[in-house]
């Protein structure tokens, strides 16, 4: 299986290539309030240590970390979705805040540390993070009844039904948002659990547990005293007055300048067709993942919204999105180099990064990582791996040295414009999985690993997978509910 190499490169603009799995099934998840899988991963410490929650902690140590990397498809096919029974039947007490995907059980396990959002009784916004739309759909919210044990799984008999609303447009930024009213009588802990559900012949429905505090209304001022707040300072506008938008070809350079007027960190894009739109938000995410993942947040592009009671991005205004930070010596610094059609491209700095959930490669294979400028990679974590072409814009890495599944992390840095990138993507060792795949003969195993094009035989049928895929359903209920799923059949 090794002779068999393929050599993916990544551009500007650029995807993957065919040896990687396609995942068409991300749908999205209960941003307020917080769904459990959410608040986990935004807390970060998934892939090293520990989640610093213990209900996540808790959560990685029984099921791993897919379920919080698969935030965003906590769903469940269910054909006969209008009809209660069926609905319960596939997702059974026990089950139902990770619509009994067993790769996410940790999410459904009680744990008295499990982050909850404040709410006052009457109305609130209810809003779904969706990564993809979809219409026609209805949804319905629970509440768990005031004598529901939430010490134990949550079971269909714990909940009552608050709401239902129908097919709801979501907004341009992919969200929907809804007013739900919690009753006037309740209060205390209670978990919200949501369901939204396509209207279409696979029956896929979304499910998503957010833990609550419900306040009387009245006492808005002493349940406010815990709420967030905002803990930055609004230095300036993000884009300045006068600037001028870039065009297609240009480069935006954003510096970080520290108290003393020197440039701290610089982050930069390239501005081409696609993302002419969409530069602004794009720069600003960059600049806010990287501080957030290296320095505590301690600097946010956008504002603080009172009502979510956390900073964002406004996408629809840019006048409302500014540079805070805790220092307020600090200072950011917009610049646009203009292209110059009459001589080569000036090289950027621009580095991209690859998703944890999306990049997995054969052991053997090669990446090419094409940057815009020279650039010098370095190994964070698993097997050393030969990284060929290094201090290039164009670096090879290759894996032939990986005999186990594993995932590979590099740091890749620009010292001509102060800039760099993490790089991870998952390594699937052939020989891991033909030292899995011995013993079980052709038959489907759940705990074997199998590439895209293998074949296997369950229910006296031969089954190939569409991509690499280990445990989950067996082929033929993979099927049965989704025909695009990862096992179809081989004849």
């Amino acid at each position: 299986m090794k002779s068999n190499r393929n050599i993916l490169r990544l551009t500007i603009g650029a995807s993957l290539l065919s040896s990687l799995p396609i995942h068409v099934s991300a749908h999205g998840w209960s941003e307020f309030p917080k769904a459990r899988q959410t608040i986990c991963h935004d807390q970060g410490g998934l892939w090293s240590g520990s989640p610093p929650n213990a209900a996540c902690a808790n959560a990685k140590e029984l099921s791993g970390q897919y379920q919080f990397v698969q935030r965003h498809e906590y769903s469940k096919n269910v054909i006969d979705y209008r009809n209660a029974n069926e609905v319960r039947r596939l997702i059974p007490n026990g089950t139902l805040c990770y619509a009994n995907d067993k790769h996410k059980s940790g999410i459904g396990a009680p744990h008295p540390a499990w982050a909850r959002t404040e709410i006052n009784t009457g109305t609130f916004e209810y809003v779904f993070h969706a990564t993809v739309a979809h219409n026609p759909s209805f949804w319905e919210f629970y509440l768990t009844k005031p004598n529901a044990d939430l010490s134990k799984r949550l079971a269909w008999d714990d909940l009552e039904l608050i709401q239902t609303e129908g097919n709801i447009t979501a907004d341009s930024d992919k969200k929907y948002r809804i007013n739900v009213t919690i009753p006037s009588d309740r209060s205390g802990n209670a978990i919200l659990f949501v369901r939204w559900q396509r209207i279409d012949d696979g029956g896929e429905g979304f499910y998503n547990c957010s833990d609550i505090t419900i306040t009387n209304g009245g006492a808005t001022t002493s349940s406010n005293e815990h709420a967030p707040k905002p803990d930055l300072n609004r230095i300036a506008s993000f884009i300045p007055d006068g600037f001028k938008a870039p065009e297609a070809g240009d480069t935006v350079k954003y510096d970080i300048l520290d108290k003393d007027g020197q440039v701290a960190r610089s982050f930069d894009i390239s501005v081409n067709s696609t993302n002419i739109n969409a530069w602004d938000r794009l720069l600003a995410a960059e600049i806010n993942g990287w501080h957030d993942t290296n320095q505590k947040g301690s600097i946010f592009i956008g504002d603080w919204h009172d009502e979510m009671q956390h900073y964002m991005f406004f996408q629809n205004d840019s006048s409302l999105n500014f540079f805070n930070a805790k220092d307020n010596q600090t200072s950011g610094r917009m610049t646009v180099s203009r292209s110059n059609n009459d001589s080569s491209p000036s090289l950027t700095g621009q580095l991209y990064e690859l998703s944890k959930s999306d990049n997995v490669v054969n052991a053997g294979d090669k990446m090419v990582i094409v940057m815009n400028e020279a650039t010098t990679l370095s190994q964070n974590q698993g097997t050393p791996v030969r990284i060929e072409n290094n201090g290039s814009s164009s670096i090879i890495i290759n894996t032939d040295s990986i005999t186990q599944n594993e995932t590979l992390i590099f740091s890749a840095t620009s010292p001509q414009s102060n800039s760099d990138k993490i790089f991870t993507f998952e390594v699937i060792s052939s020989e891991a999985t033909l030292q899995q795949t011995v013993t079980s003969s052709d038959a489907w195993n759940s705990s074997t690993t199998y590439l895209g094009g293998e074949v296997v035989t369950y229910a006296n049928q031969s089954w190939q997978a569409q991509w690499w895929v280990q445990g989950g359903e067996d082929p033929k209920s993979t099927y049965d509910g989704n025909i695009w799923g990862a096992w179809r059949p081989a004849d």
